[in-house]
């Protein structure tokens, strides 16, 4: 059995007549939820709206090593409603999940739809040309900033943003003992 995939979704990629859908999960505004099949679908009490918007994800591959993986949904910018979405709201970082689905011969889904990705917003784009209008939701995994540097400098113009006044690390730059923090 392939990691994750339940005796359903295994059974159904045995066959020869698959018929996937995508489910896709934006928390942005209020949360919106969208399919890429021509009805609504439910799934996990969750109600996933049919949506001509919704043109494609790319696709993503999985590695044993720790890296920033990555993928772009693709949505049409004719309509402004995916536009509007981006622009009125607070969209970085705001959490994606993507599943991957398959429907019988009824159009009814498959048990156990599976997370094919889960990430946040890391980019929002629209691509405009005379003959359309698409926009691009690059979203990334929680590795994106697992190098990324926070925290504050041991330096006086990093003390000051908050401390105006504060002289402490005037001299900092010129410590040449190495602290060892926390140890003996």
């Amino acid at each position: 059995m392939a990691r994750g995939l339940t005796s359903a979704v295994n059974n159904e990629l045995a066959t020869d007549k698959l018929n996937p859908v995508t489910l896709l999960y934006l928390n942005v505004g209020s949360g919106y939820r969208f399919t890429d099949h021509y009805k609504d679908i439910t799934f996990d009490s969750n109600t996933y709206t049919a949506s001509s918007l919704l043109l494609g994800v790319t696709s993503t591959s999985e590695s044993s090593e720790i890296t920033v993986s990555n993928l772009t949904l693709k949505f049409t910018g004719a309509d402004q409603t995916i536009i509007s979405l981006f622009l009125n709201n607070q969209y970085l970082e705001r959490e994606v999940e993507v599943y991957k689905g398959f429907l019988d011969a009824n159009q009814a889904v498959i048990a156990d739809p599976f997370l094919l990705f889960k990430g946040r917003v890391e980019s929002f784009g629209i691509n405009e040309t005379l003959d359309s209008s698409d926009v691009d939701i690059v979203v990334t995994s929680h590795w994106s900033d697992f190098e990324k540097v926070e925290g504050r400098k041991t330096n006086t113009n990093s003390q000051q943003l908050h401390f105006v006044n504060d002289q402490g690390f005037e001299f900092a730059s010129q410590t040449t003992q190495d602290i060892k923090w926390g140890r003996a």
